[in-house]
């Protein structure tokens, strides 16, 4: 304390010359108007920047808590933009199923969407996973489609997603028919082009030709009968010369599949039972 004194009282020149620098500031600006104004704008312009400062602080000490608000609305705003996209991807479906192409004597098969989510184009085991499985009523079994023709056929699901081999897998093969003609057989893929498959055992007195259109023929009750397959691009003789083998172009771009449709049949269970009870005796 004793310090604290000796200090004052060794350097009271200097206290008593501001304290009269004070007075003298306090009479300028209350007895002369431009100096007021003046010294008023300056102690506003100091005290903003005061207050500013302090605003500066107290935004850096609550940055934590607007974060934490701004995570939440923005969560908020993505599970609003999720449900917009389910409702709309629920009206697209709806829309494709409407415009669904549906042959004339399909009356007992019933129809699904799907899109495709993975492509696997290995040709020893080329195969195609969609976007829907058992929780939407998709089974072994079900014949796949799109817009422009076969696809191929279901093989397992799980609850939410199904694989699915396409006519380009070698385990599978389709009953197909010559459009407009009684000229049955069977395709399979030869693993090779990815553009064609072949109609195996075509009869040789069967009325066909290049150009032809190749459809399901309903009998497998996995496709009703008529669904566009491809177009018969070349014919030969096969090794026995008492059948011919025809070169297919798929109507199918399996290198682009987007949305897909899923066709079940509510009588092929029945069907297929019946067959094989006979097949057993």
């Amino acid at each position: 304390m004793q310090s604290i004194l000796n200090f004052f009282i060794k350097h009271n020149h200097w206290f008593l010359f501001l304290l009269l620098e004070g007075i003298s500031l306090v009479l300028i600006v209350s007895f002369n108007n431009y100096q007021g104004a003046a010294a008023f704008t300056s102690a506003n312009s100091i005290a903003g920047n005061i207050y500013s400062a302090f605003t500066d602080i107290e935004d850096y000490f609550t940055l934590r808590e607007k974060n934490v608000a701004l995570v939440s609305h923005n969560k908020a705003l993505l599970e609003e933009i999720e449900s917009l996209r389910n409702e709309l991807g629920t009206y697209k479906d709806s829309a494709l199923l409407a415009n669904a192409p549906r042959p004339v004597n399909g009356d007992e098969y019933y129809y699904n969407t799907a899109r495709v989510v993975n492509i696997n184009n290995d040709k020893n085991n080329y195969f195609i996973t969609i976007d829907k499985g058992s929780d939407d009523g998709i089974k072994q079994q079900m014949g796949v489609f799109n817009e422009r023709g076969v696809i191929g056929i279901t093989y397992t699901s799980s609850d939410g997603f199904t694989i699915v081999l396409p006519l380009l897998n070698g385990k599978n093969s389709l009953s197909c028919k010559i459009k407009d003609t009684n000229s049955y057989s069977t395709l399979k893929w030869d693993g090779d082009d990815t553009r064609y498959s072949y109609l195996i055992d075509l009869p040789n007195q069967a009325g066909f030709g290049i150009g032809d259109t190749v459809v399901t023929s309903g009998f497998s009750s996995i496709f009703p009968e008529g669904m566009p397959v491809g177009a018969i691009e070349n014919i030969e003789d096969s090794n026995d010369g008492l059948f011919f083998k025809a070169k297919v172009r798929l109507f199918v771009d399996f290198s682009s599949i987007g949305n897909v449709y899923v066709v079940g049949n509510d009588s092929r269970e029945e069907q297929e039972m019946l067959e094989n009870s006979l097949k057993e005796e």
